[in-house]
């Protein structure tokens, strides 16, 4: 296959269905750009690690003559599981690490838990802790009070927020949701795995075997600028070439989600008078992603064999399809559609982005080898 875009491998939670691993390949004129840098390791926590870090921020006193440390902490506490601070369930610190945080005596903080479970805000589990009690916020409102209408007044010193942000999501596009759709019996959320078809007990071997201490040196390594080899040979020989696909290590970019490789992807291509065709309809993230960076956002209605190819797309720097598995139609665009559309953009000069997005979500028949494939020109950014 002649040097060209590349395959994106990604994981993201808030992607539609997404893949574990996607990735990108990009290669302009036998040159190739420079990978994104590493996160160096340390930088990742735990979800847990992020619980501790919030609650943290929630036990400070403010001594007061006039009330006692133990009543200081308890108010301290009850406003936190009130103000949903602290949720129902939730493990509280243990009474030293919360002693040695406030600088209390460790018995002054067992005594503020115990009166707690008296009044029935904690309850103690042997072994395990005190815990936010689960029905605390029985017969309370379902929801925390909403805001004032009117925001608070800006610190003089403070900065001018409203004028240093670009752009507000919040007036982005995008799909709306009741807000309690995930207590729906059938929320369709999004990528969540089915918990009695998922292996778990063979997951859970390999997690043991891979963090295990042998493998230390492969799991905290950095290797800055490069990805796993590991991981880009698995890509390489097992998941692209069932797409039809054949790629070097280095046309493989491993980001962090289908997201970031658009981010990335709008970084890299994108000017202010850049001209990008999107499916209409199609994924509300790819129009916000790269409306960032242009407004000239084309949308092209899909018909029943997904984007159509013709004058729509002439004037189009960039072309974003999902050809495998269009969504929210899942229409599979013919060979034929794909043969014209790479014709297309040899002869019109547009580069196409593929989005891979459920390509093995077919029972008709057989899934269709992906469109990056057929290229032959290097035209295709291939993003699974």
């Amino acid at each position: 296959m002649p040097c060209g875009p590349s395959e994106f491998f990604g994981n993201s939670p808030n992607r539609r269905g997404c893949q574990l691993i996607g990735a990108i390949v990009i290669c302009a004129s036998g040159t190739m750009l420079e990978p994104a840098p590493a996160i160096p390791w340390t930088t990742f926590h735990t979800y847990a690690d992020q619980r501790s870090n919030m609650r943290d921020g929630i036990f400070h006193l403010d001594r007061r003559p006039n009330i006692s440390i133990q009543g200081q902490i308890r108010e301290m506490l009850v406003s936190a599981i009130l103000g949903r601070q602290l949720p129902a369930g939730d493990p509280l610190p243990s009474s030293r690490k919360l002693a040695k945080s406030l600088g209390v005596s460790r018995n002054t903080v067992v005594l503020a838990y115990q009166g707690l479970v008296d009044d029935g805000y904690l309850e103690s589990r042997e072994r395990s802790g005190f815990y936010v009690t689960d029905d605390i916020m029985e017969g309370r409102a379902d929801e925390p009070a909403a805001p004032p209408s009117t925001p608070e007044p800006r610190p003089s010193n403070g900065p001018d927020w409203d004028a240093r942000f670009q752009v507000h999501p919040s007036d982005q596009a995008n799909i709306e949701k009741p807000g309690n759709w995930l207590t729906y019996p059938y929320p369709f959320i999004y990528g969540q795995v089915d918990q009695s078809l998922f292996p778990i007990a063979q997951w859970r071997e390999c997690s043991r075997q891979a963090l295990g201490r042998k493998g230390m040196d492969v799991w905290t390594g950095d290797a800055l600028a490069a990805d796993d080899p590991m991981l880009v040979e698995q890509i390489q020989t097992r998941l692209l070439p069932r797409r039809g696909i054949l790629a070097r290590d280095d046309e493989i970019l491993v980001t962090l989600g289908a997201q970031n490789a658009l981010y990335i992807l709008a970084a890299l291509l994108v000017r202010e008078d850049t001209r990008v065709a999107i499916e209409d309809p199609g994924y509300p993230d790819v129009r916000n992603i790269f409306g960032l960076k242009t407004d000239h956002i084309l949308p092209v209605p899909v018909d029943a064999h997904g984007l159509p190819v013709d004058k729509q797309l002439d004037g189009a720097d960039i072309v974003f399809v999902t050809p495998s598995h269009q969504a929210p139609t899942t229409v599979t665009m013919p060979k034929a559609r794909r043969q014209d559309l790479l014709a297309r953009a040899g002869e019109k000069d547009f580069v196409i982005i593929e989005d891979d997005y459920e390509w093995e979500t077919n029972y008709v028949s057989e899934p269709t080898p992906a469109l990056k494939s057929m290229d032959t020109a290097g035209r295709v950014i291939y993003v699974r």
